[in-house]
Protein backbone atom coordinates (compact mmCIF):
# COMPACT_ATOMS: atom_id res chain seq x y z
CA UNK A 1 0.00 0.00 0.00
CA UNK A 2 1.18 3.52 -0.73
CA UNK A 3 -0.31 6.15 1.54
CA UNK A 4 0.28 9.68 0.26
CA UNK A 5 -0.55 13.01 1.79
CA UNK A 6 0.70 16.54 1.24
CA UNK A 7 2.81 18.05 4.01
CA UNK A 8 1.62 21.34 5.45
CA UNK A 9 3.54 23.82 7.55
CA UNK A 10 2.38 25.23 10.85
CA UNK A 11 3.84 27.07 13.78
CA UNK A 12 2.77 28.19 17.20
CA UNK A 13 3.95 30.91 19.54
CA UNK A 14 4.74 31.29 23.21
CA UNK A 15 5.00 34.35 25.34
CA UNK A 16 8.61 34.94 26.47
CA UNK A 17 9.32 35.32 30.16
CA UNK A 18 11.97 37.99 29.61
CA UNK A 19 12.45 40.67 26.99
CA UNK A 20 15.71 42.00 28.41
CA UNK A 21 18.65 40.02 27.06
CA UNK A 22 21.80 39.64 29.21
CA UNK A 23 24.78 41.28 27.55
CA UNK A 24 26.87 38.11 27.56
CA UNK A 25 24.18 36.05 25.86
CA UNK A 26 23.21 38.73 23.37
CA UNK A 27 26.83 39.33 22.43
CA UNK A 28 27.30 35.62 21.88
CA UNK A 29 24.79 35.68 19.05
CA UNK A 30 27.15 37.80 16.99
CA UNK A 31 29.74 35.04 16.66
CA UNK A 32 30.04 31.29 17.01
CA UNK A 33 32.23 30.10 19.88
CA UNK A 34 35.06 27.84 18.74
CA UNK A 35 35.10 24.73 20.87
CA UNK A 36 37.89 22.43 19.80
CA UNK A 37 37.58 18.66 20.17
CA UNK A 38 40.69 16.78 21.13
CA UNK A 39 42.23 13.64 19.65
CA UNK A 40 43.93 10.71 21.30
CA UNK A 41 46.61 8.14 20.55
CA UNK A 42 45.36 4.53 20.70
CA UNK A 43 46.74 2.40 23.53
CA UNK A 44 48.52 -0.78 22.55
CA UNK A 45 45.81 -3.05 24.03
CA UNK A 46 42.87 -0.98 22.83
CA UNK A 47 40.37 -2.81 20.59
CA UNK A 48 38.76 -0.26 18.25
CA UNK A 49 34.96 -0.33 18.61
CA UNK A 50 32.69 -0.64 15.63
CA UNK A 51 30.38 2.33 15.01
CA UNK A 52 26.75 2.15 13.87
CA UNK A 53 24.95 5.49 13.50
CA UNK A 54 21.24 5.44 12.68
CA UNK A 55 19.71 8.75 11.60
CA UNK A 56 15.95 9.16 11.08
CA UNK A 57 14.45 11.82 8.82
CA UNK A 58 11.72 14.14 10.20
CA UNK A 59 11.16 12.06 13.33
CA UNK A 60 10.33 14.28 16.29
CA UNK A 61 11.39 13.88 19.90
CA UNK A 62 7.88 12.68 20.66
CA UNK A 63 7.73 9.97 17.98
CA UNK A 64 8.99 7.25 20.32
CA UNK A 65 7.27 5.37 23.10
CA UNK A 66 10.17 6.04 25.44
CA UNK A 67 9.36 9.75 25.16
CA UNK A 68 5.92 9.02 26.58
CA UNK A 69 4.01 8.63 23.34
CA UNK A 70 1.36 5.93 23.87
CA UNK A 71 0.19 6.20 20.26
CA UNK A 72 2.95 3.84 19.12
CA UNK A 73 5.49 1.29 20.34
CA UNK A 74 9.21 1.46 19.57
CA UNK A 75 10.82 -1.23 21.75
CA UNK A 76 14.07 -1.62 19.79
CA UNK A 77 14.94 2.07 19.75
CA UNK A 78 13.79 2.42 23.37
CA UNK A 79 16.19 -0.37 24.33
CA UNK A 80 19.14 1.76 23.29
CA UNK A 81 18.20 4.30 25.95
CA UNK A 82 17.66 1.64 28.61
CA UNK A 83 20.92 -0.17 27.88
CA UNK A 84 22.94 2.97 27.13
CA UNK A 85 22.79 6.71 27.60
CA UNK A 86 20.01 9.17 26.81
CA UNK A 87 20.59 12.88 26.31
CA UNK A 88 17.68 14.94 27.60
CA UNK A 89 18.38 17.98 25.43
CA UNK A 90 20.10 17.13 22.18
CA UNK A 91 19.86 19.71 19.38
CA UNK A 92 20.18 19.48 15.63
CA UNK A 93 19.27 21.89 12.82
CA UNK A 94 15.70 22.78 11.80
CA UNK A 95 16.10 20.92 8.48
CA UNK A 96 17.93 17.86 7.23
CA UNK A 97 20.95 18.77 5.06
CA UNK A 98 22.47 21.17 7.63
CA UNK A 99 22.13 18.56 10.40
CA UNK A 100 23.90 15.98 8.26
CA UNK A 101 26.69 18.45 7.51
CA UNK A 102 27.19 19.13 11.21
CA UNK A 103 27.32 15.43 12.01
CA UNK A 104 29.82 14.84 9.21
CA UNK A 105 32.19 17.66 10.16
CA UNK A 106 31.75 18.56 13.82
CA UNK A 107 31.30 22.15 12.66
CA UNK A 108 28.34 24.46 12.22
CA UNK A 109 26.76 23.91 8.81
CA UNK A 110 27.24 27.51 7.68
CA UNK A 111 31.01 27.07 7.90
CA UNK A 112 30.92 24.18 5.45
CA UNK A 113 28.73 25.80 2.82
CA UNK A 114 25.53 23.79 3.43
CA UNK A 115 23.12 26.68 3.84
CA UNK A 116 19.78 24.97 3.33
CA UNK A 117 18.15 21.85 1.91
CA UNK A 118 18.52 23.23 -1.63
CA UNK A 119 21.46 25.59 -1.22
CA UNK A 120 25.09 24.57 -1.02
CA UNK A 121 27.21 21.44 -0.96
CA UNK A 122 29.70 20.45 1.70
CA UNK A 123 32.86 22.37 0.87
CA UNK A 124 35.74 20.25 -0.33
CA UNK A 125 38.10 21.60 2.30
CA UNK A 126 35.88 20.16 5.05
CA UNK A 127 37.02 16.83 6.46
CA UNK A 128 34.29 14.31 7.22
CA UNK A 129 33.93 11.83 10.04
CA UNK A 130 34.22 9.05 7.45
CA UNK A 131 37.58 10.35 6.27
CA UNK A 132 38.91 10.28 9.82
CA UNK A 133 37.69 6.74 10.47
CA UNK A 134 38.92 5.52 7.09
CA UNK A 135 42.37 6.93 7.84
CA UNK A 136 42.15 5.10 11.17
CA UNK A 137 41.76 1.74 9.43
CA UNK A 138 37.97 1.42 9.47
CA UNK A 139 35.75 0.10 6.70
CA UNK A 140 33.26 2.90 6.06
CA UNK A 141 29.79 2.89 4.53
CA UNK A 142 26.63 4.96 4.23
CA UNK A 143 23.23 3.51 3.43
CA UNK A 144 20.48 5.98 2.59
CA UNK A 145 20.21 9.72 2.24
CA UNK A 146 23.41 11.77 1.72
CA UNK A 147 22.15 15.31 0.89
CA UNK A 148 25.52 17.05 0.94
CA UNK A 149 26.41 17.10 -2.76
CA UNK A 150 25.46 14.70 -5.54
CA UNK A 151 28.30 14.88 -8.07
CA UNK A 152 31.94 13.97 -7.71
CA UNK A 153 33.96 15.21 -5.81
CA UNK A 154 31.07 16.01 -3.42
CA UNK A 155 29.76 12.46 -3.65
CA UNK A 156 29.98 10.25 -0.51
CA UNK A 157 32.48 7.92 -2.18
CA UNK A 158 34.78 10.94 -2.49
CA UNK A 159 34.23 12.01 1.13
CA UNK A 160 35.57 8.96 2.96
CA UNK A 161 32.88 6.32 2.41
CA UNK A 162 34.08 3.08 0.83
CA UNK A 163 30.52 1.94 0.23
CA UNK A 164 27.44 3.96 -0.72
CA UNK A 165 23.98 2.58 -1.34
CA UNK A 166 21.12 5.06 -1.38
CA UNK A 167 20.51 8.43 -2.98
CA UNK A 168 22.74 11.52 -2.87
CA UNK A 169 19.89 14.05 -3.10
CA UNK A 170 17.47 15.04 -0.36
CA UNK A 171 14.18 13.54 -1.47
CA UNK A 172 12.56 10.61 -3.27
CA UNK A 173 9.12 10.51 -4.82
CA UNK A 174 8.45 6.80 -4.28
CA UNK A 175 9.60 4.52 -1.47
CA UNK A 176 8.83 1.20 -3.15
CA UNK A 177 11.45 -0.18 -5.56
CA UNK A 178 12.97 3.28 -6.14
CA UNK A 179 15.88 4.08 -8.41
CA UNK A 180 18.93 4.27 -6.13
CA UNK A 181 22.68 4.38 -6.53
CA UNK A 182 25.42 2.01 -5.50
CA UNK A 183 28.91 3.46 -5.68
CA UNK A 184 28.12 5.66 -8.65
CA UNK A 185 25.97 3.16 -10.56
CA UNK A 186 22.19 3.45 -10.83
CA UNK A 187 20.34 0.41 -9.48
CA UNK A 188 16.76 -0.53 -8.72
CA UNK A 189 15.91 -0.78 -5.02
CA UNK A 190 14.10 -3.83 -3.72
CA UNK A 191 10.89 -3.35 -1.77
CA UNK A 192 10.29 -0.66 0.83
CA UNK A 193 13.29 1.62 1.06
CA UNK A 194 13.87 1.49 4.83
CA UNK A 195 13.87 -2.31 4.73
CA UNK A 196 16.15 -2.31 1.68
CA UNK A 197 18.68 0.08 3.22
CA UNK A 198 18.76 -2.07 6.34
CA UNK A 199 19.35 -5.19 4.25
CA UNK A 200 22.45 -3.61 2.74
CA UNK A 201 23.68 -2.38 6.13
CA UNK A 202 23.33 -5.92 7.51
CA UNK A 203 25.34 -7.25 4.57
CA UNK A 204 28.08 -4.68 5.20
CA UNK A 205 28.27 -5.50 8.91
CA UNK A 206 28.48 -9.22 8.19
CA UNK A 207 31.14 -8.79 5.50
CA UNK A 208 33.31 -6.58 7.73
CA UNK A 209 32.80 -8.35 11.05
CA UNK A 210 36.50 -9.20 11.34
CA UNK A 211 37.66 -5.58 11.15
CA UNK A 212 36.48 -2.30 12.68
CA UNK A 213 33.71 -0.65 10.68
CA UNK A 214 31.84 2.66 10.58
CA UNK A 215 28.28 2.09 9.37
CA UNK A 216 26.09 5.15 8.81
CA UNK A 217 22.44 4.20 8.25
CA UNK A 218 20.72 7.36 7.03
CA UNK A 219 17.03 6.54 6.79
CA UNK A 220 14.78 8.92 4.85
CA UNK A 221 11.60 8.21 6.81
CA UNK A 222 9.17 9.37 8.21
CA UNK A 223 9.86 12.13 5.67
CA UNK A 224 7.14 12.41 3.02
CA UNK A 225 5.81 10.87 0.79
CA UNK A 226 3.80 9.11 3.48
CA UNK A 227 4.26 5.58 2.20
CA UNK A 228 4.61 2.47 4.35
CA UNK A 229 3.99 -1.28 3.91
CA UNK A 230 0.46 -2.50 4.66
CA UNK A 231 1.50 -4.62 7.60
CA UNK A 232 2.76 -1.54 9.46
CA UNK A 233 -0.09 0.77 8.46
CA UNK A 234 -2.83 -1.72 9.39
CA UNK A 235 -2.39 -1.01 13.10
CA UNK A 236 -2.96 2.71 12.57
CA UNK A 237 -5.54 2.76 9.76
CA UNK A 238 -8.41 3.49 12.12
CA UNK A 239 -6.52 4.07 15.34
CA UNK A 240 -7.74 6.60 17.87
CA UNK A 241 -4.83 8.86 18.77
CA UNK A 242 -4.92 9.60 22.48
CA UNK A 243 -2.06 12.08 22.32
CA UNK A 244 -2.49 15.00 19.94
CA UNK A 245 -0.51 17.97 18.67
CA UNK A 246 -0.04 21.04 20.81
CA UNK A 247 -2.68 22.72 18.60
CA UNK A 248 -4.99 19.82 17.67
CA UNK A 249 -6.79 21.82 14.98
CA UNK A 250 -3.54 21.98 13.02
CA UNK A 251 -2.97 18.22 13.07
CA UNK A 252 -3.88 15.94 10.19
CA UNK A 253 -4.85 12.64 11.79
CA UNK A 254 -4.30 10.72 8.55
CA UNK A 255 -0.80 12.14 8.18
CA UNK A 256 0.03 11.34 11.82
CA UNK A 257 -1.19 7.77 11.47
CA UNK A 258 1.09 7.25 8.48
CA UNK A 259 4.05 8.88 10.27
CA UNK A 260 3.59 6.64 13.32
CA UNK A 261 3.44 3.56 11.11
CA UNK A 262 6.67 4.64 9.44
CA UNK A 263 8.29 5.12 12.86
CA UNK A 264 7.30 1.59 13.88
CA UNK A 265 8.85 0.34 10.64
CA UNK A 266 12.07 2.15 11.53
CA UNK A 267 11.99 0.50 14.95
CA UNK A 268 11.58 -2.94 13.37
CA UNK A 269 14.65 -2.29 11.23
CA UNK A 270 16.69 -1.00 14.16
CA UNK A 271 15.80 -4.26 15.87
CA UNK A 272 17.19 -6.16 12.90
CA UNK A 273 20.48 -4.27 13.17
CA UNK A 274 20.77 -4.95 16.89
CA UNK A 275 20.00 -8.64 16.43
CA UNK A 276 22.68 -8.97 13.77
CA UNK A 277 25.25 -7.46 16.14
CA UNK A 278 24.18 -10.00 18.77
CA UNK A 279 24.32 -12.92 16.31
CA UNK A 280 27.85 -12.00 15.22
CA UNK A 281 28.90 -11.40 18.85
CA UNK A 282 29.81 -7.82 17.99
CA UNK A 283 27.40 -6.01 20.30
CA UNK A 284 29.78 -5.60 23.23
CA UNK A 285 32.33 -3.74 21.14
CA UNK A 286 29.99 -1.71 18.96
CA UNK A 287 28.89 1.84 19.67
CA UNK A 288 25.32 2.30 18.44
CA UNK A 289 23.80 5.79 18.09
CA UNK A 290 20.25 6.76 17.24
CA UNK A 291 18.98 10.27 16.55
CA UNK A 292 16.91 12.33 14.10
CA UNK A 293 17.78 15.20 11.78
CA UNK A 294 15.06 17.68 12.88
CA UNK A 295 11.63 17.91 14.47
CA UNK A 296 8.40 16.40 13.13
CA UNK A 297 7.41 17.28 9.56
CA UNK A 298 3.87 18.22 10.60
CA UNK A 299 2.08 18.99 13.88
CA UNK A 300 1.63 15.90 16.06
CA UNK A 301 2.30 15.07 19.69
CA UNK A 302 5.81 16.24 20.62
CA UNK A 303 5.78 16.69 24.36
CA UNK A 304 4.08 20.09 24.15
CA UNK A 305 7.10 21.75 22.57
CA UNK A 306 6.70 24.81 20.36
CA UNK A 307 7.52 24.49 16.67
CA UNK A 308 8.00 21.74 14.10
CA UNK A 309 10.50 21.09 11.33
CA UNK A 310 11.80 24.38 9.95
CA UNK A 311 11.59 26.17 13.30
CA UNK A 312 14.51 27.24 15.50
CA UNK A 313 12.29 26.64 18.53
CA UNK A 314 12.57 23.51 20.67
CA UNK A 315 10.06 21.46 18.70
CA UNK A 316 11.98 21.94 15.48
CA UNK A 317 15.42 21.09 16.85
CA UNK A 318 15.30 19.01 20.02
CA UNK A 319 15.44 15.35 19.02
CA UNK A 320 15.93 11.96 20.66
CA UNK A 321 19.54 10.90 21.07
CA UNK A 322 20.64 7.53 22.45
CA UNK A 323 24.08 5.94 22.52
CA UNK A 324 24.95 2.40 23.63
CA UNK A 325 28.33 0.82 24.29
CA UNK A 326 27.99 -2.20 26.60
CA UNK A 327 30.53 -2.35 29.39
CA UNK A 328 31.65 1.23 28.78
CA UNK A 329 28.52 3.40 29.01
CA UNK A 330 26.37 2.71 32.06
CA UNK A 331 22.90 1.39 31.16
CA UNK A 332 20.08 3.83 31.78
CA UNK A 333 22.42 6.81 32.04
CA UNK A 334 20.51 10.09 31.66
CA UNK A 335 22.58 13.12 30.72
CA UNK A 336 21.08 16.59 31.33
CA UNK A 337 23.86 18.63 29.68
CA UNK A 338 22.99 20.18 26.32
CA UNK A 339 24.63 18.65 23.29
CA UNK A 340 24.18 18.57 19.53
CA UNK A 341 25.07 17.11 16.16
CA UNK A 342 28.31 19.11 16.13
CA UNK A 343 29.51 16.96 19.05
CA UNK A 344 29.34 13.60 17.29
CA UNK A 345 32.59 13.74 15.29
CA UNK A 346 34.74 14.72 18.29
CA UNK A 347 32.89 12.26 20.53
CA UNK A 348 33.12 9.20 18.30
CA UNK A 349 36.74 9.77 17.29
CA UNK A 350 37.61 10.25 20.97
CA UNK A 351 35.82 7.08 22.08
CA UNK A 352 37.37 5.08 19.23
CA UNK A 353 40.78 6.69 19.72
CA UNK A 354 40.89 7.71 16.07
CA UNK A 355 43.27 10.65 15.52
CA UNK A 356 41.73 13.85 14.20
CA UNK A 357 44.17 15.89 12.14
CA UNK A 358 41.67 18.59 11.30
CA UNK A 359 42.78 21.58 9.32
CA UNK A 360 39.98 23.61 10.87
CA UNK A 361 38.78 24.09 14.40
CA UNK A 362 35.79 22.06 15.49
CA UNK A 363 32.71 23.65 17.02
CA UNK A 364 31.69 20.48 18.83
CA UNK A 365 32.94 18.96 22.07
CA UNK A 366 33.77 15.37 22.91
CA UNK A 367 30.99 14.05 25.13
CA UNK A 368 33.24 11.22 26.34
CA UNK A 369 33.58 12.60 29.91
CA UNK A 370 29.79 12.70 30.27
CA UNK A 371 29.35 9.23 28.78
CA UNK A 372 32.11 7.44 30.71
CA UNK A 373 31.83 9.40 33.95
CA UNK A 374 35.41 10.62 33.92
CA UNK A 375 36.17 13.67 36.01
CA UNK A 376 36.49 16.84 34.04
CA UNK A 377 34.90 20.27 34.46
CA UNK A 378 32.10 20.67 31.93
CA UNK A 379 31.91 24.09 30.24
CA UNK A 380 28.93 26.41 30.45
CA UNK A 381 28.56 26.22 26.71
CA UNK A 382 26.41 27.83 24.03
CA UNK A 383 24.86 26.01 21.06
CA UNK A 384 23.86 28.11 18.06
CA UNK A 385 21.13 27.40 15.54
CA UNK A 386 20.51 29.02 12.18
CA UNK A 387 18.04 28.56 9.35
CA UNK A 388 16.27 30.85 6.93
CA UNK A 389 17.95 33.97 8.31
CA UNK A 390 16.85 33.16 11.87
CA UNK A 391 19.34 32.53 14.65
CA UNK A 392 18.80 31.20 18.16
CA UNK A 393 21.26 30.32 20.90
CA UNK A 394 20.98 27.98 23.88
CA UNK A 395 22.82 27.62 27.13
CA UNK A 396 22.13 25.03 29.79
CA UNK A 397 19.35 27.18 31.23
CA UNK A 398 18.30 29.73 28.61
CA UNK A 399 17.22 30.02 25.01
CA UNK A 400 17.44 33.31 23.13
CA UNK A 401 15.15 33.15 20.11
CA UNK A 402 15.38 34.86 16.74
CA UNK A 403 13.15 37.72 17.92
CA UNK A 404 15.30 38.52 20.94
CA UNK A 405 13.03 36.83 23.48
CA UNK A 406 14.72 34.97 26.33
CA UNK A 407 13.24 31.78 27.77
CA UNK A 408 14.16 30.04 31.03
CA UNK A 409 14.25 26.35 30.10
CA UNK A 410 14.06 25.22 33.71
CA UNK A 411 10.86 27.11 34.53
CA UNK A 412 8.97 27.42 31.24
Amino acid sequence: MKFNLVRRKACTADRPIVRHVPARLAGAMLTFALLVGGSTVPAADFVPPNIVVVLADDQGWGDLSISGNTNLATPAIDSLARTGARFDRFFVCPVCAPTRAEFLTGRYHLRGGVLDVDAGRLNLDEQTIAQHFKAGGYATAIFGKWHNGSQWPYHPNARGFDEFYGFPSGHLGDYFDPVLERNGQLVRGKGFITDDLTDHALEFITTNQARPFFCYVAFNTPHSPMQVPDRFFAKFANAELKLRARSPAQESIEFTRAALAMCENIDWNVGRLLRRLDELKLANNTIVIYFSDNGPNKPRWNGGMKGIKGSTDEGGMRVPFFIRWPGQIAPGLQIPQIAGAIDLLPTLTDLAQVPVANRKQLDGLSLKPLLLGTTRPWPDRQIFSHWGGKVSVRTQRHRLDSLGALFDLNDD
